[in-house]
């Protein structure tokens, strides 16, 4: 699609992105005396209108998924690559698989787990789970409810929901990438991709994964082949080191070495590969033309709510501001 094609959506865009909450906002936030106070903060912002009801019930979760919900609605609406929108929605579709298969598995009710974001409705993607039928969802969702039936008639293991969603999670957010047709798009989620390869790999290594395990879990999808990966876990921390310095991930390995074991810590690369994409997401709203801007908001506007939640959970329970800011991520809001 050409560039211009995103000229009214990325106006708006703009506008919407005087709306997120800024450094400022989460610091005030972090130093409140108290839960109520840090909620008082909110009305100054496009929260205002719900600071009442969560003093109130305290039922921040739903207010701020909702939040994201008519956001995602809102963009697909008037972005006119719908793709585009369903790429970055696809986290929630799994997750809506995750939860359909586990009803199905254990004969329980988990209405409250669904998260109502994505292309396609819980409805269809109900229908497809039961009866392995869809007129409506792509081959790629089909592929996935296949799979797992599959594995789940033969093993009847219901852990392998999680195990097996997550790595088709990722291939079908590649090949949806290259479909939006969009140039710059896929390199973004190659990247995505390695760098949840990457967490998955040391947090493996350091949990004592087997080889089977890890070929299980790690994604096919990125730019790093999966038996580099495997063959890193063989070889161990050392060798993960040594190989990585000498890729473009040399700067985030660095920064995620633990000065003490001198050992990669999950808890820094974690905390490195997530700042590292917003990175890329500040450089993505820059331009001036194309898809990316969108991607960089709908990014954004998620951050923003993971940090509401961390600081509202945690003044709710006397978490110290220094604990949870170790936990937030960067935005680009300033």
């Amino acid at each position: 699609m050409k560039d211009t094609a995103y000229g009214s959506s990325n106006v708006l865009i703009r506008i919407y992105e005087n709306d997120l909450l800024t450094r400022s906002h989460f610091e005030r936030m972090l130093t409140a005396d108290s839960f109520e106070d840090a909620v008082n903060v909110l009305r100054e912002t496009p929260y205002r209108n719900d600071v009442d009801r969560i003093k109130e019930d305290k039922s921040y979760d739903e207010m701020f998924m909702n939040e994201l919900h008519q956001t995602f609605d809102e963009l697909l609406k008037i972005v006119p690559n719908k793709e585009l929108i369903e790429l970055a929605g696809l986290r929630y579709a799994y997750h809506n698989l995750k939860v359909l298969f586990k009803e199905e598995f254990t004969d329980q009710n988990l209405d409250h787990l669904f998260i109502p974001i994505g292309r396609y409705p819980v409805s269809e993607l109900r229908q497809a789970v039961r009866t392995g039928e869809s007129d409506v969802l792509p081959a790629e969702y089909m592929d996935s409810i296949h799979e797992l039936q599959e594995d789940y008639d033969q093993y009847q293991n219901v852990q392998s929901v999680d195990i097996i969603l997550d790595r088709r999670y990722f291939t079908h957010l590649r090949l949806l990438a290259d479909q939006t047709g969009e140039e710059g798009v896929p390199e973004l989620i190659e990247t995505l991709i390695d760098y949840n390869n990457i967490s998955t790999l040391v947090r493996g290594m350091k949990q004592n994964r087997t080889r089977n395990f890890l070929l299980t879990v790690l994604s096919s999808s990125g730019s790093i082949p999966k038996e580099d990966l495997l063959e890193i876990a063989d070889n161990g921390q050392q060798y993960a080191l040594q190989y990585f310095r000498t890729s473009d991930y040399r700067k985030l390995i660095e920064q995620s070495v633990d000065s003490e074991t001198n050992e990669l810590s999950t808890v820094r690369i974690d905390h490195q590969t997530d700042d590292a994409y917003m990175n890329m997401m500040r450089d993505a709203r820059l331009q001036s033309f194309g898809p990316m801007p969108v991607l960089a908001y709908l990014y954004a506007k998620e951050i923003e709510v993971k940090n509401l939640r961390l600081i509202l959970s945690g003044k709710e329970n006397g978490v110290p501001a220094d604990a949870i800011r170790e936990r937030m991520r960067l935005n680009y809001a300033q």
